[in-house]
This record gives structure tokens, sequence and C-alpha cells, in this order.
């Protein structure tokens, strides 16, 4: 593949990601792409005014509440991160570990 054909291969792959709705690590795990190297050319074809998919906020409410039970709250990043933390643990103290996120 010449260098022409591999840019456009390439904002292909990109294109793809986009309308897939998929993160960007899933995406490449399912159509077998390492994230390295899909990183890697984004950034060599950001040059090119590649649109770039914006990440979305969603808020996160915690309520003070009495439990009469423990449980476990499981927060997944996009990227695949797993936080456990104890349904009890004060929402300051998990304020503070997500804003180091």
């Amino acid at each position: 593949m010449n260098k022409q054909q591999k840019i456009k291969h390439w904002k292909n792959i990109f294109e793809q990601q986009q309308r897939s709705d998929l993160t960007i690590i899933q995406f490449c795990r399912d159509n077998k792409i390492n994230v390295s190297t899909f990183y890697a050319w984004r950034a060599r074809l950001s040059d090119k005014a590649l649109p770039v998919k914006q990440q979305q906020v969603i808020p996160l409410v915690i309520h003070d509440q009495p439990l009469t039970q423990s449980s476990m709250i499981k927060l997944t990043t996009p990227n695949g991160y797993q936080l456990d933390f104890e349904s009890t643990l004060m929402h300051q103290t998990l304020a503070q570990l997500l804003s180091v996120l």
C-alpha cells in the first residue's frame, strides 16, 4: 500500500469508528485493530482536521440515605477500567476519588 492508500484506509477506519457509536477500544477489539496503532495514525493524520468524536459527560448524583445492608457500586470508564466501591462509602470520599480520574 502506498502512502495515499494508507491515509485513505485510516480515514475510512476513523469514519467507521465514529459511525459505530462504539468506544475506540471496543471498535478496535471488534475489528482486530491494535489500539496503539489506531491512536498513532489518528495523531499522524490530525493535521488533516479529522473530526474527533466528543466525549459525553454524564452527571453522577449521590443521595444520602440510610442503607440497611452494604452493597457494591461498580463504575466502568469508557476506556474499560472498572472500579468497585462499597455503597457505604461517604459521597465526599467518592467525589475525591472520581476527581483524580
